[in-house]
């Protein structure tokens, strides 16, 4: 065997044995023997093989499969700048906990600092978002993938010589590693009884929750009675079983007197959460598989793999108000607004439907304005935020499902162009591409330091445009309908479909004002 084949079968082994079942690849020169190992041999193991032309959207493909898994998915490339496109998803991997593994082609170590073509530093290309990364030169390296702990994004830069015709493997060897052991916090259930205690009028906040923690965490909210505000990703901002809670919706929250804040899971979305910054007096408990605090300001945060299924507390019910009022009077005076139109988005939504909502407008939108009828399976890419790559997540989040609805803004989704080329590659299911269209960067207008801008000045701030998307579905061979803001639902045929909703932005400005 050649060095390049050796390395390739070594790789291969360690990647799978590491338990990973999907591969996405960008092909190039450098990652040939890879490349062609991989789909020469990975048939006959049962690897599932991907493949995309931008790297940027394979990473974040690659993301998407991995929530869908709840496991470890590879993204493959070739050398230089192929290897720096992997850098967004890797940083949303490392914020939401996602085994995501980069695996990045290299030319050899001598290369290094020459300036030879595709030759860039990509040993720790990813600095801390990768926290494991192994500079691999030779096969015994990648024994140190075992220390990988699977909660974050693990990099893995192969050095290969110039590939040959010769490098490719039929067969490579599984190389088993187990994985790591649950880190959980023995403290976790008496600290939160005694938070619960000292504070009987906290408010819970819950962010994104991991399937393991739902059951305990509604059965926690039903024991305690406290007020709380859900994510739509945390699965339980819509159940059934805390109906008669007291669920606070976004409007009625800043009216409540809060003497603390309980945050479960990921970090909310919720504007509120924003302020506790410069609330220093309301004092602040996160429970969450994360390591994040999600403030710069001093608060607790207790990191568990687990939320702990009986928690002794006596009801603390207080009445309150949930703003619920104010929300739908505004939702009536406004009809063709942005959260108006969202609504009826929801409503058109099949409660089995796998949901993503992307960032800025419609994942603040669904949380504020969507029906109360179920929807448990939701998510979203909150780790930093960023409206790159949800196009190619929620791709990779459909793979499995029957029926898949991605709601985007307009710049989200002109952000992801090129993530439907691999709609080719995915099995049979509904896709629908709801991008709400209102121009540009809309949100940057409910900002207090930017709301009183000039037009002018709003029209590069909040980059406005006139593009519409029906040349994007055609492009990708999708279909495509037009929603006008207050018009009835429009007919929605066809396996993979963009509709485009038409938004009334004086009326949204309206409806925020009401609110304010």
């Amino acid at each position: 065997m050649s060095r390049n084949s050796e390395l390739a079968a070594a790789t291969l082994g360690h990647l799978t044995g590491l338990g990973i079942s999907q591969f996405v690849i960008c092909a190039g020169a450098r990652n040939a023997p890879l490349v062609t190992s991989l789909l020469a041999a990975g048939t006959g193991l049962g690897l599932k093989v991907w493949h995309h032309f931008d790297e940027r959207a394979a990473a974040f493909f690659a993301l998407g499969l991995s929530k869908a898994e709840d496991g470890p998915v590879a993204v493959l490339t070739t050398s230089g700048t192929a290897a720096a496109e992997l850098l967004p998803a890797a940083i949303e991997s490392y914020y939401t906990g996602i085994p995501l593994v980069l695996v990045t082609a290299d030319r050899p170590e001598c290369y290094r600092g020459s300036g030879a073509p595709q030759a860039i530093e990509q040993r720790g290309l990813f600095g801390i978002y990768a926290p494991l990364s192994i500079d691999v030169q030779n096969c015994e390296d990648l024994s140190w993938a075992a220390r990988w702990d699977r909660k974050s994004p693990l990099h893995l830069n192969i050095c290969l010589e110039e590939p040959r015709a010769d490098d490719q493997v039929d067969d490579f060897k599984v190389v088993n590693m187990p994985g790591p052991e649950s880190e959980n916090d023995d403290e976790l259930p008496r600290r939160l009884t005694e938070f619960v205690r000292a504070y009987p009028d906290a408010v819970c906040l819950l962010g994104a929750l991991p399937l393991n923690w739902r059951r305990a965490v509604r059965e926690f909210l039903k024991q305690s009675g406290l007020a709380f505000w859900a994510e739509a990703t945390s699965g339980l901002r819509e159940c059934d079983d805390l109906k008669a809670q007291q669920v606070v919706r976004e409007t009625g929250i800043a009216s409540i007197e809060v003497g603390a804040v309980l945050r479960i899971g990921g970090v909310p979305s919720l504007r509120f959460w924003r302020e506790l910054e410069s609330r220093r007096g309301v004092d602040v408990l996160s429970i969450s598989p994360y390591p994040f605090a999600g403030l710069a300001r001093r608060s607790d945060l207790i990191v568990s793999s687990y939320f702990p299924p009986e928690i002794e507390v006596a009801s603390q019910k207080r009445e309150v108000d949930p703003g619920t009022s104010r929300l739908e009077v505004a939702l009536l005076k406004f009809p063709l607004s942005e959260p108006a139109m969202m609504r009826s988005v929801t409503e058109i939504i099949p409660e089995k439907a796998m949901v993503f909502l992307g960032n800025s407008m419609p994942i603040r939108e669904w949380n504020l304005a969507a029906t109360m009828s179920p929807h448990p399976y939701c998510f979203a890419n909150r780790g930093a935020n960023g409206i790159d790559g949800e196009v190619a997540t929620f791709l990779g989040l459909s793979v499995k499902e029957k029926e898949s609805w991605g709601i985007f803004g307009d710049l989200t989704a002109l952000y992801d162009l090129n993530a439907p080329a691999i709609l080719s590659q995915l099995p049979n299911g509904r896709r629908r591409f709801v991008v709400m269209n209102n121009g540009g960067g809309r949100i940057f207008s409910r900002l207090p330091a930017m709301e009183q801008l000039d037009t002018e000045v709003k029209s590069v701030t909040e980059n406005h445009h006139s593009h519409r998307l029906g040349a994007w579905a055609e492009m990708w061979k999708m279909n495509y309908v037009a929603w006008g803001a207050g018009k009835p639902a429009p007919e929605i045929e066809g396996d993979n479909v963009v509709v485009e909703v038409l938004l009334d932005n004086s009326m949204t400005e309206s409806f925020w004002k009401e609110l304010a």
